[in-house]
């Protein structure tokens, strides 16, 4: 265990911590100008860095008129592009809008063919569709013909009267038109 007696008389404790202090404040106004001459060596290089980036751009400065001119050129070749790029989306747009889905031919048949009919061949001439195929059986093909004309696609069929002479395996041959609003929407 440390004791510590203090024998200074009170006036020389004083002078002590007077020191002591003076000291401190003087170490302290030493930090506090170093840190100033940082600070002021930060600015100055700062100063100089900034100045000599001007001077380079001011001595490869284009004059204000030919960066207008370049700016307009852009901005026109930029407008150009753009009216082409619309005009070709324009008409890719009317070749879509105008765009016949044949498709929907398969799907209507899918929905009208009853189980006893088997499709041979299909043709198509503008909205014209011819089918032949081989029907089991007599009744399958007027069930057929009935669902074809009950249809709201398909008009004008016409099924000649000698595909129905026979009861059994009838090859048979029907023609119709197909509208064109129902080509035209793409359900897929």
């Amino acid at each position: 265990m440390k004791i510590l007696l203090n024998l200074l008389p009170e006036e020389e404790k004083r002078i002590t911590q007077n020191r002591l202090r003076s000291r401190f404040l003087l170490w302290q106004l030493f930090l506090l100008f170093l840190l100033e001459i940082f600070y002021l060596t930060l600015s100055i290089g700062m100063y100089l860095l900034l100045d000599f980036q001007f001077e380079s751009t001011q001595s490869l400065e284009v004059p204000r008129d030919e960066i207008v001119f370049v700016q307009n050129e852009k901005l026109k070749n930029y407008q150009d592009t753009f009216h082409g790029v619309n005009e070709t989306t324009a008409i890719i747009g009317k070749i879509e809008r105008s765009h016949l889905h044949f498709t929907q031919v398969f799907r209507l048949l899918n929905q009208l063919l009853p189980p006893g009919i088997m499709v041979g061949t299909l043709s198509t001439k503008e909205y014209s569709v011819s089918l032949s195929g081989m029907a089991a059986k007599r009744e399958d093909l007027l069930l057929l013909d009935e669902k074809m004309k009950n249809s709201e696609c398909i008009t004008e069929v016409n099924i000649p009267l000698s595909n129905l002479f026979s009861q059994e395996n009838i090859d048979f041959q029907i023609d119709f038109l197909v509208k064109q609003a129902c080509l035209q929407k793409n359900d897929l």
